[in-house]
C-alpha cells in the first residue's frame, strides 16, 4: 500500500459512502408520527412512502457499503507494524464489515420496511406487524449483532492506534472514527421530528464514513508520505 493506491481506494470508498447516504435517505428521510418510537416510526413511513423507496434504498446502500471496504482497509497498513495483533483483528473485522454490512444489515433494513408494507396491503396491519417483527428478530437483529461487535472492535482499535501515535497521522485524527460519528449524527434525533432530522439519524454511518474517508484522503497526502506499507 502506497499513497497513490490509498488515495485511489479512498476515492472509490468516498463514492461508495455517498451511495450509502442516498440509500439511507431513501429509507429514513421522512417525518415520523408524533410520539412514535423508532420502529413504529419506520413502520408508519413505510406505509406512506412509495414502495420503490425502501427497495432502491436497500439496494443502493448495499452497493455503497461494498465500495466502502477498500477505503477502510487503508487503515490496516498504518497500524500493522506497531500493533500487529490488533491490526490482524482490524483486518478480519473489515472482512466482516464487507460480508455483513451491505447484504445482511443495510439491505434487510429496506426489506424490513417493504415486507411490512406488502403484508399490510395483503393481510392488514396486525399481521404485517407480526411478520415484520419476526423478520427483524430472526434475521436482521442476529446479523446486526455480529456486525456490531466487530464494527465496534475495529473502531476501538483505530481510535487507540491514532490517539497513541501508532500511525504516521497526528493523534487528533482519532476523532475521524465511524463510532464517534455514528453517536454524533444519531444524537441529532433529539432535535425533533422532521424528515431532515430523521434522515440524518438514519444516515449516521454513511455521513461518518464520508467525513472519515475525506480526512484519511487528506491524511495520506499530508502525513503518510511516499513510504510503501506492507499489507
Amino acid at each position: 500500500m502506497d499513497r497513490k493506491k490509498a488515495e485511489r481506494y479512498l476515492k472509490i470508498s468516498l463514492f461508495g459512502a455517498v451511495l450509502t447516504l442516498i440509500g439511507d435517505l431513501l429509507i429514513g428521510a421522512a417525518k415520523f408520527p408524533d410520539d412514535a418510537n423508532l420502529i413504529d416510526g419506520y413502520f408508519a413511513v413505510a406505509l406512506e412512502m412509495p414502495a420503490w423507496r425502501p427497495v432502491l434504498g436497500g439496494l443502493t446502500g448495499f452497493a455503497g457499503i461494498c465500495l466502502e471496504f477498500p477505503g477502510l482497509m487503508t487503515v490496516y497498513p498504518l497500524i500493522r507494524e506497531k500493533m500487529p495483533r490488533s491490526g490482524r483483528f482490524y483486518k478480519f473485522a473489515m472482512y466482516v464489515y464487507l460480508a455483513f454490512g451491505g447484504g445482511a444489515v443495510h439491505l434487510p433494513c429496506g426489506a424490513f420496511m417493504w415486507i411490512y408494507r406488502s403484508a399490510a396491503e395483503a393481510a392488514g396491519l396486525q399481521a404485517a406487524r407480526s411478520i415484520a417483527m419476526q423478520y427483524l428478530l430472526y434475521f436482521l437483529l442476529p446479523a446486526a449483532a455480529v456486525f456490531g461487535i466487530f464494527f465496534a472492535g475495529a473502531n476501538a482499535v483505530q481510535f487507540i492506534a491514532f490517539i497513541k501515535g501508532r500511525t504516521p497521522f497526528p493523534a487528533w485524527y482519532c476523532v475521524f472514527n465511524m463510532m464517534i460519528g455514528k453517536a454524533v449524527f444519531n444524537s441529532v434525533r433529539m432535535l425533533g421530528n422532521s424528515a431532515l432530522v430523521n434522515g440524518i439519524g438514519t444516515s449516521n454511518m454513511s455521513l461518518s464514513a464520508i467525513i472519515m474517508f475525506t480526512a484519511l484522503l487528506y491524511g495520506w497526502r499530508r502525513y503518510a508520505g511516499e513510504k510503501v506499507y506492507e499489507i
